[in-house]
């Protein structure tokens, strides 16, 4: 039985008078893969990065394999994490962007290589042998040298890929990371994710690839307007939505 290894409890985010986020309660299981779906403005990308601790909630908790994320216990009172907590955080919990976020200045092989051998201190030599058998996972052996100008989309977001996973997260968060590719390139990284799963890598991705969400998820949350109006298994979800909500946004997506 997987265990959770990341669990939601109640979170919310307002900026201002905005909820954007009201309540959410939910586990990511070890070695599955979880999708997140709803129309633009439901929350999803808040919700993200608040796994991330990008954007602290405002209210609620984050736990990562059972400790807080968000705060600890000092002398009787709630205390936040420290930046240097947050940044060992995202180490073990990783996200790659919808922007590649890539360095113009590097090649991919740099750009993989960076934050390994300068955030954790790992030798350059054992680094870059990692990063160069992820250059392989990802496809990418042949343009190991090649600036992020000289590669197509789906290249530099595989490069993207590749970087998150040379700091051996135990999680992995993608926003929407194929929204901004031609269907062609989108396969390329979908491929690439695919791998990652059946590998048991855990994964929470924000996507509007339904395909991907039905055959590869464990299981789908559907947000709207700030809360999560269904979840279970993207197959009896995804086949039988129960609210209108799911029902119209079906509609207006395709696989």
């Amino acid at each position: 039985m997987a265990l959770p290894i990341l669990q939601i409890r109640d979170v919310t985010k307002s900026y201002n008078t905005l909820q954007v986020l009201k309540g959410i309660s939910f586990d990511v299981l070890e070695g599955t893969v979880l999708g997140i779906i709803g129309a633009s403005g439901s929350g999803k990308s808040t919700l993200l990065r608040c796994l991330n601790m990008l954007v602290p909630p405002t209210e609620g908790d984050i736990l990562y394999q059972g400790q807080s994320v968000v705060s600890r216990r000092v002398d009787g009172r709630d205390v936040k994490k420290s930046e240097r907590e947050l940044l060992l955080y995202r180490t073990q919990v990783s996200m790659v962007f919808q922007s590649f976020n890539l360095f113009p200045h590097m090649t991919a092989l740099e750009n993989i290589m960076e934050a390994p051998v300068h955030v954790l201190r790992r030798p350059r030599a054992e680094v870059r042998e990692e990063a160069l058998a992820l250059l392989d996972k990802v496809r990418l052996s042949h343009r190991r040298d090649q600036y992020p100008h000289r590669l197509s989309g789906g290249e530099q977001q595989r490069v993207a890929i590749a970087r998150a996973l040379c700091m051996r997260p135990r999680v992995l968060l993608f926003d929407e990371v194929t929204s901004a590719l031609d269907p062609e390139l989108k396969g390329e990284v979908l491929t690439v994710m695919r791998d990652l799963a059946a590998e048991g890598m855990t994964m929470v991705s924000v996507s509007h690839e339904m395909g991907f969400i039905r055959n590869v998820a464990d299981e789908v949350v559907f947000m709207e307007h700030g809360v999560i109006a269904e979840k279970g298994n993207p197959k009896e979800v995804l086949g039988d939505p129960q609210t209108p909500g799911l029902q119209s946004f079906l509609k207006s997506v395709r696989d």
